[in-house]
């Protein structure tokens, strides 16, 4: 989630994810993203799902989770869920009440950690608060709306220095936010039900006072389960610092990255004269893997807004692109793990592999190079080399691709060699340019919050490859492999070979934009 660094933007399995949305989703459908997001879980064959269901007990020996017990409300049934590893990623930190995982809460003083840019001076229980979201629909016709009797009396001169403009792409109601002077976990029904009567009465405001052009839209949707910006945040072997990510500081350990602004909420929330105070991250910054396993308890690691950081850290870190690339790090992280039959700490020991199954897997580390195998570099290759130089995007004052002409053999050439997988990087076009006059919401979100007659249809990337072929042959020039794909919305690919070859050929036939030169990143046989 960028201010300004698109070419920077998270990809991985939430571009993945992206890309399959522009597919199916042309209208940003909050439900069919929904679906989308679903289907990723359920689809793999290694996750096994336990939706609407809570964990309320842990057992724990010598520091470590034995097992966690969970009950599924919609079938009545009680889980007791046993693991070597275990990974905390509710944002709440549950385990910090059923494990007694260490953990912190509540705003830093300035001294604790030297963060001269903290707003405030002495450390507090505050947090930033607790939203509830509302989305508008656009229509050809006149929308009555009739308040209910409990909703909030919200005044024309509050919704206007908020900015309200239900025109605005970028307008999500982000400030409709309460309880940071609260306990945003213990009382979070008590802040949802205000939150709920606060919802209702800035609708009733913007529909009935005449002063936001509103008679042609009606209320599509309202939350009803507060969405948590800050809680519980469970202690590492590191703490990430504000002084960190405004001197984007760099960790010998990095395994995912973060670009948003430190964006620290006033936990007066809407009640407040000012909605929050923003500090400007200059550059890309680094997350070290210490701030994702549990200090105290040793088979425990972390992801999202609950990890090891301080409170202005979390003002940053806590958004949702940067949450998933913390989760794809402790994903790969627990592959290392069980490689090595070693803890989420020890792990440390095995950082540089870490580090490459992250970038293998097409997410960026920043300062960090993907290695490319021997297997490539040493083969005969009739392309470009920047096609093996292990870099999967372009970076500042660095293209990293290469235009291809639709139709052309691209081929490695070795002497019998096995062929273990390849590796490849079509074009997505991470800063969407061609996208073209969208917004720049329309360009860095995948929902939108309000939905207008002109919203634009999306689409998928016109740079990204549509069709493509791989074709293995043996020392006889006999195909022994062949792949062939002809609605392409993947940007990383990874094809298990596993024969002896003497060529490895690829050829891409289209793009979405229907033009003759295709851009790819890269190419490598391993």
């Amino acid at each position: 989630m960028w201010r300004g660094y698109r070419i920077h933007k998270e990809t991985g399995l939430l571009e993945e994810i992206n890309l399959e949305n522009y597919d199916l989703n042309p209208t940003k459908n909050f439900y069919i993203w929904n679906a989308i997001l679903n289907n990723k879980v359920v689809s793999e064959k290694n996750i096994t799902s336990l939706l609407n269901t809570t964990c309320f007990e842990a057992k724990t020996v010598n520091n470590r989770i034995v097992s966690v017990k969970a009950y599924q409300m919609t079938t009545q049934t009680m889980f007791t869920i046993y693991a070597t590893n275990y990974a905390d990623c509710s944002g709440d930190s549950i385990t910090a009440a059923i494990a007694n995982a260490q953990y912190m809460y509540g705003r830093e003083s300035k001294t604790e950690y030297n963060e001269e840019l903290t707003n405030h001076y002495e450390k507090d229980n505050k947090t930033m608060g607790n939203s509830l979201l509302i989305q508008a629909r656009e229509l050809n016709h006149k929308v009555a709306f009739k308040a209910p009797s409990w909703a909030e009396k919200i005044s024309v001169e509050k919704l206007k220095s908020k900015g309200v403009n239900l025109k605005e792409p970028y307008e999500n109601f982000w400030y409709i936010e309460i309880g940071g002077t609260d306990d945003v976990i213990k009382n979070a029904e008590n802040i949802n039900k205000r939150l709920l009567e606060i919802c209702f009465g800035i609708w009733d405001t913007i529909k009935n006072s005449g002063e936001f052009d509103a008679d042609n839209y009606e209320l599509e949707f309202v939350g009803f389960l507060g969405a948590k910006r800050e809680s519980k945040r469970l202690l590492g072997d590191y703490v990430l610092t504000g002084v960190d990510i405004k001197q984007a500081r760099h960790f010998d350990d990095s395994v995912a990255y973060g670009g948003w602004p430190m964006d620290d909420h006033n936990p007066e929330g809407f009640d407040g004269e000012k909605s929050n105070f923003y500090i400007n991250v200059p550059n890309t910054y680094e997350i070290p893997y210490r701030c994702l396993y549990s200090k105290n308890i040793n088979n425990l690691f972390f992801a999202g807004r609950n990890i090891s950081l301080t409170h202005m850290a979390s003002s940053s870190a806590r958004v949702m692109g940067t949450c998933a690339t913390l989760g794809e790090a402790i994903g790969c992280a627990s592959f290392i793990s069980k490689k090595h039959k070693c803890s989420p700490r020890e792990v440390m020991k095995y950082i540089d592999e870490l580090q490459q199954v992250i970038l293998v897997n097409d997410n960026f580390i920043p300062n960090v190079n993907r290695k490319v195998s021997s297997l490539s570099i040493k083969s005969e290759f009739n392309g470009d080399n920047v096609l093996r130089n292990g870099i999967d995007r372009n970076l500042n004052n660095q293209i990293n691709s290469v235009n291809i002409h639709n139709g052309e053999t691209i081929r490695y050439s070795l002497s019998d060699r096995l062929v273990k997988n390849v590796k490849i990087v079509f074009d997505s076009d991470l800063k969407r340019d061609s996208f073209k006059e969208m917004h720049e919401s329309e360009k860095k979100h995948p929902t939108r919050s309000n939905q207008l007659l002109d919203s634009p249809l999306m689409y998928v990337p016109l740079t990204l490859a549509k069709e493509y072929s791989l074709i293995c042959k043996d020392k006889d020039n006999k195909v022994i492999y062949q792949y062939s794909e002809n609605h392409n919305i993947k940007r990383n690919i990874i094809l298990d070979i596993n024969l002896v070859c003497s060529s490895v050929e690829l050829v891409v036939k289209s793009n979405y934009g229907n033009t003759d030169f295709t851009n790819i990143f890269t190419f490598e046989i391993n």
